[in-house]
């Protein structure tokens, strides 16, 4: 005999549950397939940040900490 597969697992494991505890279990599930969608979304936007760089690399500029917090520095005391 086969040994049983990770969703076979899983659904026995779901059957044998009370209710309320199956409850929390979709609960879990949703909250993973959510987490993984934004961890998708988040990558599809650092994959296009990225194009957009190669695209255009005159438009980004590379600048030193200290001119960093100085342009920082100057938004603050602007607000």
């Amino acid at each position: 005999m086969s040994e049983p597969t990770l969703h076979e697992m899983l659904r026995l494991e779901i059957e044998s549950l009370p209710e309320a505890l199956a409850a929390e279990v979709i609960d879990f599930i949703v909250f993973l397939k959510t987490r993984h969608g934004e961890d998708v979304e988040l990558w599809g936007e650092v994959v296009a940040a990225h194009d957009r760089r190669q695209s255009t690399p005159t438009d980004v500029r590379t600048v030193a900490l200290d001119e960093w917090e100085a342009l920082a520095d100057r938004g603050q005391s602007g607000r």
